[in-house]
């Protein structure tokens, strides 16, 4: 048996280190190809999620994201996640804003206030009361409150059970009969615990009904029509009463009732 030189020898070593150097190399080449193929799906996930939750898209993820508030004027802001309707109705009271119209702007905000409170397809859960910021301002509160407990209060089930999609959702509004301007609306205010004022509001009466978009929801308990009373609070339409058209008829039935008692 021969030796082979030792050139020879130190060649044959350095091809098989080679060699192996090669085949990590493949092998780190694989795992860096498949972490950026990793990367890219996880980016592209991201970006669909993100346009499913802008969109209103997936079944029940959160909307509370997609804080649209890009229409406004100077005394009022489109609620968020606002729907076509609403769109439509904010633009008409911007519109009466600029005009300076009193008896449209009154009209308007009980538009934009009925296409979002009676609207829950865009809402998150019973916290998320709509059209809020067309009451009162000294009622806002109550108002918030009351609602939560009594209108909004099973909007959470109603969410998890039907989706919010096949929720009630305010498709169009008419004005039933011509706003006018009504008495001054009498409000007792109280600056401290102490005094007691008595204030008195410029009122406009509007009368309106709305009908619900056809998307499965079951509207038959839900208003379709109410009288509500707006008041000039310094410069700014709110609205300080409402009442539905089913309790105003039950109201009238009674005290038509109590007449013929009397007699």
């Amino acid at each position: 048996m021969t030796n082979r030189p030792i050139t020879e020898q130190h060649s044959s070593i350095n091809k098989k280190e080679l060699q192996k150097q090669r085949h990590i190399n493949n092998i780190l080449m694989i795992v860096l190809l498949c972490l950026c193929v990793l990367v890219v799906a996880s980016t592209i996930i991201n970006i669909i999620r993100v346009s499913r939750v802008q969109t209103g898209g997936g079944s029940e993820e959160s909307m509370s994201t997609n804080t649209e508030r890009t229409m406004k004027n100077d005394l009022y802001e489109i609620g968020n996640n606002p729907t076509e309707t609403e769109k439509k109705y904010f633009q008409m009271l911007t519109d009466a804003i600029n005009a300076k119209d009193d008896a449209a702007i009154a009209e308007a905000v009980v538009y934009n206030f009925v296409s979002d409170y009676f609207t829950w397809t865009n809402k998150d859960g019973n916290y998320e009361v709509g059209g809020l910021q067309y009451i009162f301002t000294d009622k806002i509160n109550v108002m918030d409150y009351w609602s939560r407990y009594n209108f909004y209060k099973d909007l959470d089930l109603y969410i998890s059970q039907d989706g919010r999609k096949n929720l009630i959702e305010v498709k169009e509004i008419t004005t039933d009969k011509p706003t006018t301007k009504s008495p001054d609306f009498e409000y007792i205010f109280f600056p401290d615990n102490d005094t007691r004022e008595l204030l008195y509001y410029p009122t406009y009466e509007v009368n309106v009904s709305w009908t619900y978009a056809s998307n499965g929801a079951d509207t038959t308990n839900f208003p379709t029509g109410a009288r509500f009373f707006v008041v000039d609070n310094n410069g700014r339409m709110e609205i300080v009463e409402f009442y539905d058209y089913e309790s105003i008829r039950e109201w009238e039935e009674e005290q038509g009732a109590n007449s013929d008692d009397d007699e």
